[in-house]
């Protein structure tokens, strides 16, 4: 399945999806969609650097 790394990440963080997407700057559906296909490494590292970003404060 697409994108198990990052939902993994997120669930391991006990963040939910929409602070994920919040600290992004984007809707949740939208960060929904696209953990359905394969993120480019240049979007997967903004996944990341927001999943930082929550747990660091």
């Amino acid at each position: 399945m697409a994108n198990e790394e990052i939902k993994n990440l997120i669930r391991q963080k006990r963040l939910f999806r929409y602070e994920v997407a919040e600290a992004m700057g984007i809707s949740e559906g939208y960060l929904s969609t696209l953990l359905r296909k394969p993120l480019t490494k240049e979007m997967e590292e903004k996944v990341k650097d927001a999943i930082n970003k929550i747990i660091s404060q």
